[in-house]
């Protein structure tokens, strides 16, 4: 897994780039909707499963 700059995250973003991320087990997805607005999605929602 690489590493990145916040700066290098919105030049990704500002090239047209869609960026998926997975934080607290649920994955997401981040994309340059206007000029300084970016819309996140929620793709999938992890549960945590129980063991009894």
């Amino acid at each position: 897994m690489e590493n990145h700059t916040f700066e290098e995250f919105l030049e990704i973003l500002d090239d047209g780039y869609q960026v998926y991320f997975t934080y607290m087990k649920n994955r997401y997805l981040i994309f340059k909707t206007a000029e300084n607005c970016y819309t996140q999605k929620l793709i999938a929602v992890r549960t945590k499963k129980s063991s009894c």
